[in-house]
């Protein structure tokens, strides 16, 4: 093996790093970490697996997580415990140069028919993990197969060495940078700290010290007496940048403010600077109302990685940027830190993972767009159409991660849908086939005793809003639909789901249903495309700061005689959450809630009297509270229509659903001023009422 422990020397000396694939018998596959590869396994390692091989510590897939921020010698992925993809692009991102991860398989064609543990994670009821046709290891393979970056060591032959391209020069970095583009980085950093409306956007791929610079900036920022504040998807997200500050300004570091999107926007936080780290994470519209709260801020985000990806962020977010702060500056870390480039691992992760997919502009797409359905076979064995494909995911969505590819090729409730015009891909969607449930199944979900896996709609249906008569009906979702940005507002997604429906209709299925982050352009899109809300969630989604929201559109009789029903359960549930467990909902955002719901009852004529008696000055608040309940419940759904301010909004929500104190309302101030504009309002919305429903006195 004296050719291997001179590839481990080149790779010590160049920085460089490589995947060893073992392939063969298990048993046989884990010797070869005791003998010949011990020499490999030296210093800070972790295994992915069932158990502990050579003395190296071994943790599930799940637990790899945790490691994020560390670096590592070396990494084993014992597939035959499974393969997950996040995982194995978490341990690529944290091997520094030379080392190397070396990943035990069966045999190529054996792997390709293993029953991969992770098929548990993937199959829904009815199905079982001995169905799922491995269309997601075909794909590794025939990448793994194809690749000349990795050494391919099979049970039946020697081990076949890699090519290893040569290093590029880089520029060494003044410390505690380690690179002349992380020096500049901090630069830019600590300029933007001095400036208004002049935000900075770092992007990199991973392993580039972007988090890093971000930690060396906050260090000398904090050390300078400034007030910074990190804001990420997760606290595990910012691992890099803040060991940089505990190490450079341990004094200080307690000064450093994490919060959750969500979390700031709602709280009162000054800062002279914001760092949003892995800003593709977040959705753009939480991006753009930090920015308003916050003009100095730096989006460093990265660009291929298994957090997210950030090029659809790059497309959507940095326009709105250019458009709005023509001062706003870009700078992008192209030179790694803890590996030289040219990486083979690198190279080869990303064509693994499909990290690398880019989706160009589109020239020349007018025509009629064309609907197909993919099969996940097809696509497995058309690596082009598969690029293209998971392109336009990760464009579209700012979670796509190397899990979703496993996903779309191996789910088995699958389906997939591809847009093209003039042949060209622009969108695609992913549809998942649920229900129906059988009765002691449904029984079991209802009473709260069973969660199978999957089948959202009718589990949340039966579940959380206890329609047990869902259970027989069958149903499709929409998990996805993902249009490219250059072809938006072109009716598109409507188009798509149009063919969606049509196919539904012919194969007796019962309603297409979604569950999406509630913002107001997805329940516009949704509610034009003819879906009605069933259920709001009661916690915001943390990263996108907006509340779940389920819809459905009927298609079978038995679905549209419940649906009446199932919306005015709905309307009277979101009503009387406001003041509870909806309490932090946006009074604003209430009437696009409500809006195509049905009213379960008119107001009766005493109620008319006494809001008259309030509007004109002869009732107290305090006395008409039930008849303005009633008085909202009636119009809250016409409230944009009629053009209601949103402080108007906000005091009829604030005073009278949720009975709020005068001094907990901002807009108007004070007692009598509320007292005198709800008089106002109350006269405002019965005159409207009576325009719209001329029988209403």
């Amino acid at each position: 093996m004296t050719e291997l422990n001179e590839l481990r020397r080149q790779l010590q000396l160049s920085h460089q790093r490589v995947l060893i694939w073992v392939s063969g018998e298990a048993g046989w596959c884990r010797e070869q970490l005791k003998g010949p590869l011990s020499m490999w396994l030296q210093g800070r390692g972790v295994l992915v697996g069932r158990d502990s091989i050579a003395g190296i510590p071994a943790f599930e897939a799940r637990q790899v997580s945790a490691l994020l921020g560390q670096t590592l010698d070396f990494a084993v992925v014992d597939a035959f415990a499974g393969f997950n993809p996040n995982t194995f692009g978490q341990l690529c991102g944290a091997v520094e140069g030379g080392g190397c991860v070396v990943l035990l398989t069966p045999s190529p064609d054996e792997w390709v028919r293993y029953a991969d543990p992770e098929y548990a994670a993937l199959c829904v009821e009815p199905y079982r993990p001995d169905q799922l046709r491995g269309q997601y290891l075909a794909h590794l393979v025939r990448v793994l197969g194809s690749a000349d970056e990795r050494v391919y060591w099979p049970q039946a032959g020697a081990p076949v060495l890699p090519f290893l391209p040569g290093v590029e020069a880089a520029g060494v970095g003044v410390p505690p940078c380690r690179s002349q583009d992380q020096v500049a980085a901090v630069e830019q950093v600590l300029e933007t700290a001095e400036k208004r409306q002049s935000p900075l956007v770092l992007s990199a791929d991973r392993g580039r010290g972007k988090s890093a610079a971000l930690g060396i900036a906050a260090a000398r920022l904090l050390q300078a007496g400034k007030r910074v504040v990190v804001t990420a998807f997760s606290r595990e997200a910012i691992g890099s940048l803040l060991e940089r500050v505990e190490v450079l300004a341990p004094e200080v570091v307690e000064q450093l403010d994490y919060y959750r999107p969500d979390e700031l926007l709602q709280a009162d936080v000054r800062a002279d600077l914001l760092l949003v780290d892995e800003a593709a994470a977040i959705p753009t519209p939480l991006l753009s109302r930090l920015l308003e709260r916050y003009p100095r801020a730096v989006f460093a985000t990265t660009l291929h990685g298994y957090e997210g990806n950030g090029q659809g962020f790059a497309l959507r977010f940095l326009q709105q940027l250019r458009n709005r702060y023509p001062r706003c500056r870009e700078y992008r870390l192209y030179t790694p830190i803890r590996w030289s480039a040219p990486d083979p691992l690198e190279r080869l992760s990303h064509r693994m993972l499909l990290l690398d997919v880019d989706v160009g502009d589109l020239t020349d797409t007018e025509g009629e767009p064309a609907v197909v359905r993919l099969t996940q076979a097809d696509l497995a064995q058309n690596t082009e159409q598969l690029r293209q494909l998971f392109g336009l995911l990760v464009l579209a969505h700012y979670r796509t991660t190397p899990g979703d590819l496993r996903i779309l090729l191996d789910s088995p409730n699958m389906r997939v849908y591809q847009i093209s015009t003039r042949g060209v891909p622009v969108a695609c969607a992913l549809v998942a086939e649920e229900g129906p449930l059988p009765v002691e199944l449904a029984q079991s979900v209802w009473q709260g005793r069973r969660r199978p896996r999957g089948h959202l709609l009718p589990q949340t249906l039966i579940a959380q809003e206890g329609w047990l008569e869902a259970a027989p009906w069958r149903a499709l979702r929409i998990v996805r639909i993902a249009v490219h940005p250059s072809m938006r507002e072109r009716g598109i997604g409507r188009r798509v789901l149009q063919s969606i429906e049509q196919e539904a209709r012919a194969e007796g299925v019962d309603y297409l249903g979604a569950s999406f982050a509630a913002s107001e352009a997805l329940l516009g899109f949704w509610q034009r495309s003819g879906f009605c809300p069933v259920r709001l969630g009661e916690q915001r989604d943390p990263v996108a700061g907006t509340h779940a929201l389920l819809v459905l559109k009927a298609l079978t009789a038995r679905v549209e005689d419940w649906l009446p029903q199932a919306q005015c359960w709905y309307r009277r549930s979101v009503l009387q959450r406001v003041p509870g467990t909806l309490r932090d909902l946006e009074a604003e955002r209430l009437p696009a809630l409500l809006r195509m719901t049905v009213r379960e009852r008119v107001v009766p004529l005493a109620t008319m009297q006494r809001l008259r008696g309030f509007s004109e000055a002869q009732r107290s608040l305090e006395s008409s509270l039930l008849p303005l309940c009633d008085l909202i419940e009636a119009s809250v759904q016409d409230w944009d229509d009629w053009q209601l301010s949103v402080s108007d909004q906000r005091l009829l929500c604030d005073r009278i659903l949720r009975q709020l104190p005068p001094a907990a309302v901002v807009e108007p101030a004070g007692k009598k001023a509320q007292l005198a504009r709800l008089r106002l309002l109350c006269g405002l919305l019965l005159l409207r009422l009576s325009a719209k429903s001329p029988s209403i006195p």
